[in-house]
């Protein structure tokens, strides 16, 4: 069996090929162009045959004309573009990283009845995160005279490769509209964003495929009628592949942004809105935590504060931030540089960069970044694990962070548990060809699937002291900083 795998991600069109017996044989990920936008706005159009040009780009260079299965992938339900009658947008895609809607959530938060009550139920606190809350404010806001479906960018990557407009409930449940306790849409969102569930995609399992239409048949190269697969989630795709649906172990993604998840057999919610409950694969759920700021918090200390331009390598800071950590007196970050997820949900909360002395350095500030990025998530991680009853095992983590040894040690260390890198590359896309491979009849259930646990680190726990300290001055801090008003 072949499986093609396309992804819309954030930043990036990406396509894998996946041969039985074989597995990955080829990967292609590629930079949205600078014309389709900027990670925050997109034209929907644009990212979408961007992202099938990959997958015809990688094919040609596999010399591969037959695929079994097109399996799809996308960011979960955190995102917006509304179409007109003929499903055609009529406004800009709008990713989880836009936060232009943060006067609107901010508004309706203060309804602690409305916080709490549409949290218990959708598993999704009022947030510009997602879907619903990116349409109040356009409904609030603009003239939505020729709008007739909403939608989000799996479901439109899907209706691009098919012509159906379908989306799986498990990738729609992060989007703020799916009940998580009917497994259908929530009445009380759609008569608070006053559309009816006509406006809506299809709703559909995981295991659901359409046919490949003509016109995207004849752009890829293959035959038209091949099964799509309809788009999963790069969450729930990422749980998939490293083994997170086989036994207690905790994934933690850090990349651009960062989620922290684990899978149950039942919503686990928290009596207040701190941490989310998506809908997993094979009747089960995630439950977790997300951050805002992660790499994208690295990305700008390194190019807009300390000006690097390819002058330092990674290997050069790791360094000089080991000699920071034994100094212990860095600055301590909050990294909320695109407001806050998780725990908090505050669209409206800046980062900030205190205790600065004259004596620090640039290397003081590059450490005060990535413990910043590890506080957020161990704040989270300490409101997570009550909520499920048990810590985990141990943390397999992946993206961004797998570049930086010390920062992987620190993860540990915080965390106080062991740290697996799997080694897996583009594990989303991964976990998207195991959900093909079980449509296709080839595996029996992604439950079986063990996590690899490549390279482990252990804490040290000679810093433990160290990092508790740290970590109290950072709540200190966090408690006390103001909102954007």
């Amino acid at each position: 069996m072949v499986v093609l795998v396309l992804e819309a991600s954030t930043a990036s069109a990406k396509a894998m090929i996946y041969k039985s017996g074989e597995g990955i044989v080829g990967i292609l990920p590629r930079n949205y162009s600078p014309d389709a936008g900027d990670t925050v706005i997109y034209d929907a159009d644009k990212i979408m045959m961007e992202t099938i040009l990959t997958g015809k780009q990688l094919l040609e260079q596999k010399k591969i004309d037959h695929v079994d299965m097109v399996a799809t992938c996308s960011i979960w339900s955190h995102s917006l573009v509304m179409l007109d009658k003929d499903k055609k947008p009529v406004s800009r895609l709008s990713t989880w990283a836009d936060t232009t809607a943060s006067s609107t959530t901010e508004k309706y938060r203060k309804d602690n009845s409305l916080f709490t009550s549409l949290y218990k139920r959708t598993g999704c606190p009022i947030h510009v995160t997602y879907t619903l809350w990116k349409y109040m404010h356009q409904k609030e806001n603009s003239n939505l005279r020729n709008v007739s479906f909403i939608a989000s960018m799996p479901e439109y990557l899907f209706l691009k490769l098919t012509g159906e407009f379908a989306v799986s409930k498990s990738t729609t449940s992060a989007g703020g509209f799916l009940n998580l306790h009917t497994l259908n849409w929530d009445e009380e969102a759609l008569k608070l964003a006053g559309i009816d569930a006509s406006m809506l995609p299809k709703l559909v399992d995981s295991e659901y495929a359409a046919p490949l239409s003509k016109e995207a048949a004849d752009i890829l190269g293959i035959k038209e009628g091949t099964p799509v697969l309809v788009t999963g989630a790069d969450g729930c795709m990422n749980q998939i592949a490293v083994g997170g649906f086989s036994d207690n172990v905790m994934t933690l993604s850090v990349g651009t942004s960062a989620a922290m998840r684990i899978s149950t057999e039942k919503p686990v919610l928290a009596e207040y809105p701190s941490t989310w409950c998506y809908v997993g694969v094979e009747g089960m759920w995630i439950t977790g935590s997300a951050t805002a700021g992660a790499g994208n918090c690295i990305d700008w200390i390194g190019k807009k504060i300390l000006g690097f331009n390819g002058g330092i390598t990674l290997k050069e800071l790791d360094e000089g931030a080991k000699g920071a950590l034994l100094k212990g007196d860095a600055p301590v970050f909050l990294p909320f540089l695109a407001g806050e997820r998780c725990p908090g949900w505050d669209d409206t909360k800046t980062a900030m960069m205190t205790e600065l002395k004259i004596n620090h350095d640039i290397y003081d500030l590059y450490y005060a970044a990535l413990e910043g990025v590890l506080f957020n998530l161990k704040h989270c991680y300490e409101i997570t694990v009550p909520i499920i009853g048990q810590p985990p095992k141990y943390i397999s983590i992946s993206g961004g962070i797998e570049k930086s040894p010390f920062w992987l040690s620190m993860a540990s260390s915080i965390f106080g548990l062991p740290v697996y890198v799997d080694g897996l590359l583009h594990t989303s896309m991964l976990g998207s060809a195991y959900m093909a491979l079980k449509v296709l009849g080839e595996i029996d259930t992604v439950k079986n699937i063990k996590p690899l646990m490549k390279n482990r680190c252990e804490p040290d726990h000679s810093t433990k002291e160290f990092f508790q300290k740290r970590f109290e001055k950072y709540l200190m801090y966090y408690r006390q900083r103001p909102t954007c008003n």
